[in-house]
């Protein structure tokens, strides 16, 4: 398979009620729509379920080099007027162009007017595929270090709040915990805090106070504060529930 850029993205699972989010990976090859879906299974999860507001970015990709590609819908075979995603679930569709879709069964985004064309299955696009993976909270106690090793041994990693969808879905995700406060891969050490991922600290996650250049030592991990909606730096050796990671589609 030929080099992918990844784009970034954060979402709700359009149909169902669980929150995801996803990474989105442009595959620099031109594949009929079956065969860009047997790749994405094969090497991500599924071809990619995306929003009218992602489509931007989406087709901004200058490796795109024709005027569409392929996202994760198609015709339901049971249903003429039915559209499903590739992953499950009923499509509805906002961003469909005028008069479409027509006659034909897969889905594609022209990326000159950031709308969804219905195209012949065996026309050769490039394509976006998906790993998807959802926030859970974990119904124990426990500090941060141990939350950390916890979620790495049984998921990916504690929770990176770096977008605001992302801060939605621990908003939504947190109501269940046991604890006002909840751990996430928010650190400060060597001067500075970070994700425990090395993912970009740009979107501000603390309050309107902003954030604490030196924290006392024994405030120096990051809890997500569910009753306020912001992060907060605490002790590390405190007990609490935390949120990890996890892989939606499991190999």
């Amino acid at each position: 398979m030929k080099a992918s850029v990844i784009v970034l993205f954060f979402s709700s699972l359009f149909g169902l009620n669980v929150s995801v989010y996803r990474y989105h990976f442009l595959v620099n090859e031109t594949l009929t729509f079956q065969e860009a879906q047997q790749r994405c299974i094969q090497h991500y999860d599924y071809l990619s379920t995306v929003r009218s507001k992602d489509l931007q970015d989406l087709s901004s990709n200058s490796l795109i080099k024709e005027d569409s590609f392929w996202i994760g819908v198609q015709r339901d075979s049971a249903n003429y007027f039915k559209w499903i995603w590739s992953e499950g679930g009923e499509a509805t569709i906002k961003f469909w162009a005028l008069g479409e879709p027509d006659g034909d069964k897969c889905g594609a985004v022209r990326k000159s007017t950031l709308t969804l064309f219905a195209r012949p299955c065996d026309n050769h696009f490039r394509f976006y595929c998906m790993k998807v993976y959802e926030l859970i909270v974990v119904h124990q106690k426990s500090t941060w270090e141990e939350a950390l090793e916890y979620c790495r041994q049984n998921y990916i990693d504690l929770a990176i709040i770096h977008s605001e969808d992302i801060m939605e879905e621990a908003k939504i995700n947190s109501t269940v915990a046991d604890t006002d406060e909840v751990w996430t891969g928010l650190r400060f050490l060597a001067g500075h805090w970070f994700w425990v991922n090395g993912a970009d600290f740009g979107y501000n996650v603390w309050s309107s106070d902003g954030e604490i250049q030196c924290p006392a030592m024994n405030q120096r991990c990051g809890v997500f504060d569910r009753t306020q909606g912001v992060c907060k730096p605490t002790d590390c050796e405190r007990r609490l529930n935390f949120l990890c990671v996890k892989a939606k589609y499991e190999d």
